[in-house]
């Protein structure tokens, strides 16, 4: 993005170009005085407050007064280290709105137009606090929340008083402007409530002002501006020349200088330059065949940077110094320029990388807000002012780290203009929101428009697996199921349904799913529960796969409820599911500890179970076969086997064909009692097969050896690690040490008494095992449940 006094190369930079030329320079904040005689003000426990403010009835104000919170985010806040001053409450504040109208509203006038509003707008306040700065009291730097829809700016009107510090420091784009109060005068501060503003600690004296929410009045879309119509087509041909090229940016992001709430984000309330430079881009879309929307951007900008007068130590920063003298009766106020970063200890070198994403924006046909999360590229994106002139919201610094230098981090919230060809709206509005997109499908199908909604389908194609990963899977699933079957198109009901995960399908989506086969066919169904299943891009509501399968009987009972179709669908579940857990079984027995083999073993018995019972609802008797054969097949599985069968009541085992497994286990676990007990005088340990080096066979001779219980080895450190690591994988009950005397060290082996320990726990769970397997089930009788 070309700056606004070089040669612009771009349509989009001759854009941003045109629209800082159209609209003079920024106003954030404005000042006014006016006769103190223009506010009748009583404070009931004090009386008329006479003005100027005398220390007496200040002192009296503050023992009224109570210590003023302030809002955090959602939150109200007390904390006298952030703000510390008097608030009285305005229960207690009496105007005579009449007489004080005859001096606020020419006022009012005034600032709005300092600021920068567009004829036919004006300014409504609303007294939000009345408050007190004692010595010593202040605020720290901080943004005023918009308390309504239409609050667009705040204003602190000032009591003439005699007081010293006490300044109001407002910040904007860079520029921090100074304001300070009359001994004689009403002092008028306006500014728009992104500004990030603060009071300074008062020095001597009492600072008493009265603040106000600023509204804007009888706004109006359309009685904002009358654009040039030479301005509006020059800009309505840099609009034609982006979105010219096939292969160009389907979108232009111009980003506004102001940041806005999301309830202050509307055409009829933006701030300062925004609300001349917004209307002239509406007018130009509207001749260039374009779609406009509001929204809200998130900027992130990576700089090189250095600590302040690392590149030139002689270069000194001016600094404000406050005036301790004071003006007999105008309102004083200056300009102090800034680097606006918030980083003053910092100085920015080069832009590396910028980022734009679009949180929310008005797009919908409804005008509503909605969240969209949407990254924009940077062909995409052009401003009048750049992020780097205005303040950010925060920053993060990154000292050298070798391959990258120092680096600055800041981010920024911007309010943003979105166009787009109205011949692309219904993508551009697809990809930003899946959602409205689904439910558009969904109406136009409604209305018998087929043809056109299957045309529009398709323009989703490109981009519609990223944009479904962005938002919440369940809701968006239930609808692309719904539109999927109405389309009555394969192609298109796959492209809208393969993104989504297996574990986001539930038993509230048998009926859709059971059409779908219908419609499609079970080769059709197949294909797409393959690629449910190999899906793998995380969401934080989804569950792990064998979560999912341990609730899959319920699903399989559903969808056989609704006909022959589901019955189909919950087969292809079934198998799909098997197959995942069967080469989960086939991986947990390569593992090589065996603490972690034996526990991710113990883990997909519930899963297991599932399949089982769900094969039992459908009648899968193959498949259930299948199962029970590979858990009969090794000792191993014996565990997991077990668990299988404790994870379903044993009057289910003989529906299931567990009871043939609950025989094998029974068979097995018998026969392992059935071998002798290790003698107390045999250290003979296995090593599991793997390596076969010369090492591994030295250390094995060991091992095997009944009598010998300990190795001193000399060894160098390569074989020592190489023998460390051959026991600590298999988990073996011998201790390893180094002694670290002589050339090379010797490493010292000692099996541990952790060897009959394991096999008497081991011989005791077998036992336990036996015992639940041998024990009939427990029926409950009618009197036993009351």
């Amino acid at each position: 993005m070309a700056p606004v006094n070089e040669v612009s190369h771009t349509a989009c930079d001759r854009l941003a170009e045109l629209l800082a030329r159209a609209s003079g320079p920024e106003a954030f904040s404005a000042s006014a005085t006016a006769p103190s005689g223009g506010l009748p003000l009583e404070v009931r426990g004090v009386g008329p407050i006479k003005l100027p403010v005398s220390r007496a009835q200040a002192k009296q104000l503050c023992l009224l007064g109570r210590p003023a919170q302030y809002g955090q985010g959602e939150r109200t806040l007390l904390d006298r280290g952030v703000r510390d001053t008097w608030e009285i409450p305005k229960s207690r504040v009496r105007i005579d709105k009449r007489r004080w109208a005859q001096t606020l509203l020419p006022v009012l006038e005034r600032l709005g137009r300092e600021l920068g509003l567009p004829a036919g707008r004006t300014l409504r306040a609303e007294l939000h606090s009345m408050l007190v700065y004692a010595p010593g009291q202040f605020f720290l730097e901080h943004q005023d929340s918009e308390k309504e829809d239409a609050m667009v700016a705040s204003l602190v009107v000032g009591l003439p008083s005699t007081f010293k510090g006490g300044a109001l420091e407002v910040r904007h784009g860079g520029k921090t402007i100074t304001y300070r109060g009359s001994k004689k005068a009403l002092s008028f501060v306006a500014f728009y409530s992104d500004c990030r503003h603060q009071v300074r600690p008062v020095a001597s004296g009492y600072r008493v002002v009265l603040t106000y929410n600023l509204l804007l009045r009888d706004a109006r879309a359309g009685s904002a501006i009358d654009p040039s119509p030479e301005l509006v087509d020059e800009l309505a041909r840099c609009l034609e020349e982006h979105f010219a090229s096939p292969d160009g940016p389907d979108r232009l992001v111009y980003l506004l200088d102001h940041e806005y709430t999301p309830r202050g984000l509307d055409f009829t309330r933006l701030k300062g330059v925004d609300s001349h430079r917004a209307p002239l881009l509406r007018a130009a879309a509207a001749h260039a065949g374009c779609e406009v929307a509001l929204a809200l951007a998130n900027v992130k900008e990576t700089w090189s940077a250095y600590e302040a007068g690392e590149l030139e130590p002689w270069r000194q920063r001016s600094r404000y110094r406050e005036r301790d003298d004071w003006d007999d009766g105008e309102f004083d106020s200056f300009d102090r320029d800034g680097d606006g970063d918030g980083d003053d200890e910092y100085e920015l070198d080069e832009l590396i990388e910028s980022e734009v994403t679009l949180e929310s924006w008005s797009g919908s046909r409804s005008g509503r807000l909605e969240r969209v999360n949407l990254h924009v590229g940077d062909d995409a994106v052009c401003a009048s002012t750049p992020s780097g002139d205005l303040e950010p919201c925060a920053s993060e610094y990154e000292g050298y780290m070798g391959n990258w230098g120092n680096t600055l981090d800041r981010w920024y919230r911007r309010g943003a203009v979105v166009l787009w060809p109205s011949s692309l709206d219904f993508a551009v509005r697809g990809q930003a929101s899946p959602s409205s997109a689904l439910d558009e499908l969904s109406a136009r199908t409604q209305k018998g428009d087929l043809a056109d909604a299957r045309e529009a389908a398709a323009t989703l194609a490109p981009f519609w697996a990223a944009a479904a990963a962005r938002v919440e899977a369940r809701a968006l699933f239930a609808k692309a199921l719904r539109v999927a079957r109405l389309l009555d198109e394969p192609a298109l009901a796959a492209m809208l349904l393969r993104p989504f995960r297996l574990e986001t399908l539930t038993s509230s989506d048998a009926k859709p799913l059971s059409a779908l086969v219908g419609s499609y066919g079970e080769r059709w169904t197949e294909e797409l529960v393959t690629a449910w299943s190999q899906q793998r891009w995380f969401h934080p509501n989804g569950g792990g796969r064998g979560e999912w399968i341990a609730s899959l009987p319920k699903l399989c009972l559903t969808l056989q409820q609704t006909g022959e179709a589901g019955a189909a669908a919950a087969t292809l579940l079934l198998a799909e599911s098997w197959g995942w857990a069967k080469d989960s079984i086939e991986e947990a027995l390569e593992l090589s500890l065996p603490s972690t083999r034996k526990q991710t073993l113990s883990e997909l018995a519930r899963p297991v179970a599932a399949i089982l019972e769900g094969a039992s609802t459908i009648e899968l008797r193959n498949l259930r076969d299948e199962v029970i054969a590979v858990l009969r097949r090794d000792e191993d599985l014996v565990g997991c086997a077990i668990a299988v069968l404790r994870a379903t009541p044993k009057p289910r085992w003989s529906a299931t064909g567990l009871d043939t497994l609950a025989a094998h286990c029974s068979a097995t676990l018998d026969a392992r009692l059935a071998r002798p007990l290790r003698a107390t005088d045999d250290w003979s340990i296995e090593l599991p097969q793997g390596c076969d080096c010369e090492l591994c066979g030295e250390l094995r001779v060991f091992l095997e050896d009944p009598t010998r219980t300990t190795f001193e080895w000399p060894l160098a450190k390569e074989r020592r690690t190489h023998v460390h690591r051959r026991i600590d994988a298999a988990e073996l009950p011998v201790a390893h040490q180094t002694r670290r005397t002589g050339r090379p060290y010797t490493l010292v082996l000692q099996k541990t008494d952790a060897l009959f320990e394991r096999e008497h726990l081991r011989r005791r769970c077998d036992e336990q095992d036996l015992v639940w397997l041998q024990r009939k089930p427990t029926i409950r009788t009618r009197r036993q449940t009351d």
